[in-house]
């Protein structure tokens, strides 16, 4: 087995983290939502589900390095730090104070939750340009490295010839349709089906 790195023990912390404050949230809020006797008590309940929920799909997004991880996170710890400070007042009737401090310490654990997030980011290795190097030009190139005519660019030159001939058509002042017919060459009109590309 291998050493440990930093990198590892941040995302064991944070997992470790996320998956307590997801069971937290989604167990309480479970039982808060059974007993709750008012409207405030029921808000509570439900944001407690809402950041249990949203820790846990955090982490998902975490261990799968998807590009939403920050926004989650973020929505996450703000929903968890409205919690903090509401939940004391309207559960256990205290002060503004413990509110305030429930809160500040809600915000500290976002902030390391974050910082944990951030600190497993990779960043990518600048590359230095390369330079051109000077090439010999050769006059005839094999035939397995010559360029292959695409079909856009073969439709364009068709399409820059077939201009060219009706510019000559109408410069020469033919005002036949059957002279601009025999101008421009055309496949067999006789059916849809016979129509090829």
């Amino acid at each position: 087995m291998g050493t440990l790195r930093w990198a590892d023990l941040r995302l064991a912390a944070l997992t470790s983290i996320l998956v307590l404050a997801a069971y937290i949230g989604i167990v309480e809020g479970f039982n808060a939502s059974h007993w709750a006797r008012n409207f405030a008590e029921s808000v509570t309940a439900a944001a407690q589900l809402g950041y249990g929920t949203l820790a846990f799909f955090a982490l998902i997004s975490i261990l799968k390095k998807h590009r939403f991880a920050r926004p989650l996170i973020e929505f996450w710890g703000a929903i968890f730090v409205a919690t903090s400070i509401m939940s004391p007042v309207v559960l256990d009737n205290a002060t503004f104070e413990k509110a305030i401090l429930s809160g500040f310490v809600a915000s500290l654990i976002v902030a390391l939750i974050i910082w944990l997030w951030a600190g497993n980011q990779t960043t990518p290795v600048a590359r230095p340009i390369a330079r051109p190097v000077a090439r010999r030009v050769e006059t005839e190139k094999p035939a397995a490295t010559q360029p292959v005519a695409a079909p856009v660019d073969r439709w364009d030159r068709e399409l820059a010839e077939l201009k060219a001939t009706i510019r000559d058509a109408e410069g020469s002042r033919v005002a036949s349709v059957a002279t601009l017919h025999s101008a421009i060459p055309l496949h067999s009109t006789q059916g849809a089906s016979q129509f090829s590309p």
